[in-house]
């Protein structure tokens, strides 16, 4: 037995299967090619928060109608995986523009109509010191999970809306208003380079969402926008299987 030449023939083979996967990569269609190690090496880097400032003035709800603590994080308490509900909301960071503190309670907002359409109106414009009460940013943790009745009401109220799913799967039905943010296809780092051009305030919410139960690809893309400086980023667990079962308005075809 010739070890030598075993080893150069494994060597060949697996020279040729490498660049062979390369070549396919190379010609692959956005929703197959696959990003390779490096192309994104600021993708895990957190950076480091700056000083936080406190509210101008402190909140002075009337203790009758204060809605609990947990309503900070919306109805169904959005504290990441094992951390309790109840942890105080961390201070607005330097920098969050049109903030200011509120003076009472806000009210509850009604629930959004819930029919599903080909095209939808546009909803409200976003905004508003009350979402940064219900949903205060958390610059510590690259995501919060929240709900179905949190995600109609932040739909309701304009918030922005990333559908993490291949972009098939967003043409044949997503959110109203969202935009395809696919984590697996090769121009997702070009989408969040151009969202952070945009000028956004990192501090407002944006919603995330995939196909639910297992899905972690809307978790995967909130890791992704943490590191590019965004830190109210709300992870829709039950995704959009449990939005269409909700009746939420839907729109289907290529974004506009």
């Amino acid at each position: 037995m010739n070890l030598r030449r075993h080893l150069i023939e494994t060597a060949t083979l697996v020279a040729v299967s490498i660049a062979v996967a390369l070549v396919s990569n190379a010609l692959a269609s956005k929703e197959r090619k696959l990003k390779l190690p490096g192309d994104y090496p600021n993708a895990m880097s957190v950076p480091r928060p700056g000083p936080a400032e406190a509210l101008s003035a402190p909140v002075q709800a009337d203790a009758a109608t204060s809605p609990p603590a947990t309503a900070q994080f919306g109805s169904a308490g959005i504290a990441s995986r094992g951390e309790s509900p109840s942890q105080p909301a961390p201070a607005l960071p330097r920098g969050t523009a049109g903030v200011s503190a509120p003076t009472s309670a806000s009210k509850k907002t009604p629930a959004p109509s819930m029919t599903p359409t080909a095209s939808g109106a546009s909803p409200a414009p976003a905004g508003g010191p009350d979402l940064l009460v219900r949903f205060p940013p958390h610059p510590d943790k690259p995501w919060v999970e929240i709900r179905g009745d949190d995600a109609a009401f932040l739909e309701s109220r304009g918030v922005l809306f990333l559908d993490a799913r291949r972009t098939k799967d967003y043409e044949q039905g997503h959110v109203r208003g969202a935009r395809p943010y696919s984590v697996w296809e090769s121009d997702v780092d070009d989408k969040v380079l151009a969202l952070l051009g945009e000028g956004r305030d990192p501090g407002q919410p944006v919603v995330l969402y995939c196909s639910g139960g297992d899905c972690e690809d809307s978790h995967m893309l909130g890791q992704k926008l943490f590191g590019a400086g965004f830190n109210n980023l709300l992870v829709y667990k039950d995704g959009f299987p449990d939005w269409v079962k909700r009746g939420g308005a839907v729109t289907r075809g290529e974004r506009p």
